[in-house]
């Protein structure tokens, strides 16, 4: 091989793997849960040179991609003269462990969300390595640690202690000192985890307890984020989509347009990727028929004087909305009550189930206000909303707290001496859909429970049953396991709740509340709470079993092509955002294969159990009457969606901490007309896939293996 040859052959060689891993950090961050190392979602970079790999889908600025490349050349500097090889065999290794600080996971390749030392999580240093990488880093490279940890300074002395005692007592020691709590964000294997690049394969079996779904595929949704009914006897299903818009669907996959509700203009989104911002919740009033009022959950945009006095992201709104008399399928956007408000100090853990129980209460549940670790201590703070469950009265305005609600009397907290009268219950981190027993349709057991998933930080993910002034722990323990060591001594009095049921993430990585089944289609799933993990795409199912108070879990798998025949199927999109209800009690899942709020990548299903139906005397499917809808609406199909842009633009959010407890604030407004105007900008794709094609990686790869043995 002459030099020219081999110098051709490198060039190939390099080109073929910037490709691939083009590829790869494209896939990357398309299913799992994107974070970035200050919390906040991932973004499209203007201009990045040093790590470019990360420019269409990372965390890193320009000025960030900038100081990286001074750190690099800062190590390089500190390497001795006399061991110039050092740096030279190293180099790459170095730029790569920096460069994953633009991942779209390097929140967790650096473990951020852990709490290593004092009562607040800091990221590491050195990045979680996989151990077969890890080894062959500590045999070639191990030397450089130091200088790598040197740089980083002496906010990080003890991190560096300890991977220098642990490379002095060998590589397992040195890889058992970087591995990760979890182990599927380690580098590089989180480039090909099929979790993270959204390849997870559904398990079908032909066994009784496997299921169908029946999907409405024939329009798909931008992060169907609530399935709802009115309980009114008209059989329609209100979808939520997260940008700020409601639509009615019948159970016979009848979409009527236009739109029940579209308050986009006044919703804090945007098209960013695990944006947890947006229209999350929505319920009825339990006097719907007659007085047509229902509530919408949302993150409202905060003026500039509202940020400048409390730092805050944005705001948690509970807004109150009426039906047009006349017009059953509109809202009278003449009328709104703002019935709460409360600033979030950070985009996520916003919460956002609403549900009013058997008691005709409210129930809220809010998350922590955000970041990673509950720095405001949110969930233990009794004088704080954030990372508490709400019960609050919304027929009553109380004139002398000027609050657009009273509080029902047997709050826990109602004579306001050790917590704020509203909280029902505490300690929670990030409740994430829950669902309300009907009760047994023949001895009503179980009616009226409340059962959530509440989301965990990095560790376990768990179920909870919710009780008068419980507390669930957040942040000393997470699920059954302890979080907080050195925050257990604050608290040493106190009662914890435990979950009715938790699991770790090497099954799922992020819990999505469920329902219980108590419809009549599928008899077999009475009394099944189903819910499912969103990372994972797995179903679960738990059952009570009241005689020793007991709570079962197992997982639900899809059955074959046997069992689930057209119009069923066995697939779905398995980034699981929420599940409902119809009024009939039949069950519903709402996933995507893209979590962003402006894509049209969310599909509804039915879930069905093929084994066993009901009996069809008692079970009479929804059939269409040409009295429903009115006839001016007509169907929908997804080109007549209207595509709101996100509001804000795509470059890096702001990352200015709060600096101070953000205070609770409920303004009583004037009725006035909520804006449904949407300015006419085309929403652009963050997170766009490289257009390189397989032919083109196959010619390179057979360019590249001629080289290997040269004419």
């Amino acid at each position: 091989m002459t030099s020219g040859t081999r110098d051709e052959y490198k060039r190939y060689v390099l080109l073929l793997f910037f490709v691939v891993t083009q590829l790869m950090v494209a896939k990357l961050g398309v299913n799992g849960h994107p974070q970035c190392l200050d919390a906040r979602p991932p973004f499209r970079a203007s201009s990045v040179s040093f790590c470019p790999a990360y420019k269409d889908h990372g965390c890193c600025t320009p000025h960030q991609d900038k100081q990286l490349k001074i750190r690099y050349d800062r190590i390089r500097l500190l390497v001795p003269a006399s061991e110039k090889q050092l740096w030279t065999d190293c180099e790459n290794y170095v730029k790569t462990f920096l460069c994953e600080e633009c991942s779209p996971y390097a929140a967790h390749i650096f473990d951020a969300e852990q709490i290593s030392y004092g009562t607040v999580p800091k990221p590491r240093a050195f990045p979680g390595l996989c151990r077969g990488y890890c080894g062959e880093f500590f045999t070639k490279c191990k030397n450089i640690v130091k200088y790598y940890m040197n740089e980083v300074g002496s906010d990080y002395m003890e991190e560096a202690s300890k991977l220098q005692s642990a490379i002095t007592m060998g590589e397992e020691n040195f890889c058992n000192e970087t591995k990760l709590v979890d182990l599927d964000y380690c580098y590089p294997g989180l480039l090909t985890n099929p979790i993270l690049i959204g390849n997870i394969s559904i398990d079908k079996v032909s066994q009784e307890g496997c299921l169908c779904m029946e999907p409405f595929d024939k329009v798909k949704f931008r992060n169907p984020i609530f399935l709802k009914h009115a309980n009114d006897g008209s059989k329609r299903m209100f979808i939520g989509e997260q940008i700020g818009i409601v639509h009615i669907m019948y159970p016979d996959g009848r979409l009527i347009t236009p739109a029940f509700l579209d308050i986009s203009a006044d919703i804090q989104s945007s098209s960013y990727k695990g944006d947890e911002r947006g229209m999350l919740g929505m319920a009825f009033h339990p006097n719907f028929s007659q007085n047509r009022k229902f509530y919408i959950y949302y993150s409202a945009i905060i003026t500039e004087y509202e940020q400048q006095q409390t730092s805050a992201d944005h705001k948690t709104r509970i807004e109150e909305f009426q039906v047009s008399a006349d017009k059953p399928d509109q809202v009278d956007y003449s009328y709104h009550r703002i019935i709460l408000e409360v600033y979030e100090p950070y985009w996520n853990h916003n919460g956002g189930e609403i549900l009013f129980g058997d008691d005709g209460y409210m129930y809220l549940f809010i998350g922590d206000g955000g970041q990673a670790g509950d720095p405001l201590n949110s969930g233990q703070d009794m004088f704080s909303l954030l990372g508490k469950v709400v019960r609050i009265d919304v027929d009553r305005a109380d004139t002398v707290r000027q609050r657009e609600y009273s509080i029902p009397p047997d709050n826990p907290f109602a004579d306001e001496i050790k917590g704020l009268p509203e909280i029902y219950a505490y300690g929670i981190r990030n409740i994430w859909r829950c669902g309300k027993d009907r009760g047994d349709h023949s001895t009503g057991e179980g009616k009226g429970r409340i059962v959530c998933g509440d989301v965990g930080q990095s560790n376990r993910e768990e179920v909870n049953l919710i009780e008068k002034g419980a507390n669930y722990g957040w942040k000393i323990k997470e699920g059954n396991a302890d979080y907080c060591k050195k925050c257990k001594s604050a608290f040493l009095n106190e009662t914890l709740t435990a979950p009715i049921y938790d699991y770790g993430h090497s099954v799922g990585k992020s819990v999505t509340g469920g329902h219980f089944y108590r419809g009549c289609q599928s008899p077999n799933l009475n009394g099944f709470y189903i819910y499912g993990d969103f990372m994972s795409g797995r179903l679960f199912r738990l059952l009570h079993r009241p005689g020793n108070n007991t709570w079962h879990n197992k997982e639900l798998k899809m059955c074959g092509a046997d069992y689930c025949r057209p119009p069923l199927v066995n697939d779905y999109s398995t980034s699981i955002i929420s599940f409902g209800e119809d009024e009939d009690g039949e069950m519903y899942m709402l996933s995507t294969s893209f979590a962003s709020a402006t894509k049209a990548s969310g599909t509804v299903y039915r879930i069905v159990d093929p084994h066993r139906r009901g009996n069809p005397i008692d079970c009479i499917p929804y059939q269409h009457q040409q009295t429903l809808p009115p006839a001016s609406s007509k169907a929908a199909s997804p080109t007549q969606f209207p595509t709101p842009p996100p509001t804000d633009p795509l470059s890096p959010l702001p990352t200015q901490p709060p600096t101070a407890n953000i205070p609770l604030i409920n303004k009583p407004v004037a009725s006035a007309p909520v804006s449904t105007q949407s300015p006419l900008v085309t929403p652009v794709d963050s997170t766009k896939p490289v257009s390189v094609s397989w032919e083109s990686i196959l010619q390179l790869i057979n360019k590249w293996l001629s080289f290997q043995n040269p004419a």
